[in-house]
């Protein structure tokens, strides 16, 4: 190729015929792009604090959102019934569980023996749960929910539902029920081959 071609091929682009101006850069094409390639908000849920590397870190998130959960749960169980959030959970596993024994329940939510004992009492007190002597182990018990506390668990359960779907509002359906597939699976965790519960 002569220098001549190469020239010719890589000739400058043509100026402007006589009264026509240039065409103006897409601004707005920039800006889009600009906005879409802004990271996420990263700032804490109030106080508009950066959280910086916080924003990766699971148990920080779950602690922020937890917030929410809490009032909910205080504004529907908590404060009308005078339950705390282990007491409910107790009841509504005893509910789903008709027989389960105190030491069942404490492996599950990988609480000790003496709490589990504690929110028990409180729950045999209220007439909400019974306790049921094991035939073949007298030092064993069986827990049963009674009928004020099948009634007050699954109108508790409907309510803090409907609560927690309103509190998460800024999720779709799908997302929360995806949220909450996503925490089990965390939760189950725990348990997983080769740890030790605890560990």
């Amino acid at each position: 190729m002569t220098a001549r071609n190469a020239t010719t091929k890589h000739k400058a682009p043509a100026a402007p015929a006589p009264g026509r101006r240039a065409a103006a850069p897409p601004t707005k094409m920039v800006r889009a792009r600009a906005e879409d390639a802004r990271p996420a908000d990263i700032s804490t849920p109030a106080g508009r604090l950066n959280e910086g590397d916080l924003q990766w870190l699971v148990g920080y998130q779950l602690a922020q959102a937890s917030i929410v959960t809490i009032a909910a749960f205080d504004d529907v169980a908590g404060i009308p019934h005078g339950l705390r959030t282990v007491e409910y959970t107790l009841l509504a596993l005893v509910h789903g569980n008709p027989g389960v024994s105190p030491a069942q329940l404490a492996k599950a939510l990988g609480l000790s023996a003496p709490y589990i004992t504690t929110g028990l009492d409180k729950l045999v007190r209220r007439g909400l749960i019974v306790r049921e002597a094991n035939e073949n182990d007298r030092r064993g018990q069986h827990l049963h929910v009674t009928k004020p506390g099948e009634a007050l668990v699954v109108d508790l359960t409907a309510r803090l539902l409907e609560s927690e779907r309103a509190a998460f509002k800024t999720l779709s359906a799908a997302e929360q029920m995806m949220l909450a597939e996503l925490l089990h699976k965390l939760a189950r965790s725990r348990h997983a081959p080769g740890r030790a519960p605890g560990d």
